[in-house]
């Protein structure tokens, strides 16, 4: 894996986990909830996802996808819940894909150099 994409990974794990933390809150309203999650955390990573592993661009599209719908039809508090979801299983996916990389590049390190 590129280390540009590792590093968007990384950018794109903590936004993502920000904002399903803002969409499942009981204290942020979930209207501003979902305004501010996705115009901070979800339009930055929009923005870069060319560096994001295939997989994972196609769920945070269709995760923007979504938000862009519901917006035409009616945001709801419901909603918001769904897209937080959507949000976390993208974040675990993230997880998954940088404890492979991470682990595979530990395994690399020259004993030697240490």
């Amino acid at each position: 894996m590129e280390w540009d994409s590792t590093i968007t990974l990384a950018f794109a794990a903590e936004h993502l986990f920000q904002a399903a933390q803002l969409l499942t809150s009981d204290i942020v309203p979930w209207n501003r909830a979902l305004r501010v999650a996705y115009e901070r955390h979800m339009v930055p990573l929009l923005e870069n996802d060319s560096f994001l592993p295939g997989e994972i661009r196609d769920k945070l599209l269709a995760a923007h996808r979504s938000y862009i719908n519901a917006k035409s039809t009616g945001l709801s508090r419901d909603f918001a819940r769904q897209l937080g979801s959507e949000l976390m299983n993208i974040v675990t996916e993230i997880t998954a894909t940088l404890n492979r990389v991470s682990g595979s590049s530990f395994w690399r390190i020259d004993p030697q150099a240490a």
